[in-house]
């Protein structure tokens, strides 16, 4: 059963336009081939961290919304940790998190 998650990404801040549209494109492909939708794309300008990450004071912050199952998730995050263009990402589970 498909279920509903959003997931938050940092992205390091030396990525231009076209390398994070890759970055986007290239995570859109893995949710899809697993069978995923995507709802929304949401791209936020180059920020300033709270906090050093991996020796990095700013990111790029980008929120994706899709529908997927749970095997799905646990490939994406997989493959995610090792991807070196990303800071840091979380994925929440948006009908356990609004209670449905």
């Amino acid at each position: 059963m498909a279920r509903s998650y959003e997931m938050a990404l940092i992205f390091k801040p030396t990525l231009d336009d076209a390398g994070l549209e890759e970055m986007m494109a290239k995570i859109e492909d893995m949710v899809k081939s697993e069978g995923g939708t995507i709802d929304k794309w949401e791209r936020w300008p180059k920020r300033r961290l709270a906090f050093e990450i991996k020796r990095h004071t700013e990111g790029h912050y980008a929120f994706l919304g899709f529908e997927a199952e749970a095997r799905a998730i646990e490939k994406l995050v997989a493959v995610l940790r090792l991807e070196e263009n990303v800071l840091r990402h979380m994925t929440i589970n948006m009908d356990e998190w609004l209670g449905k």
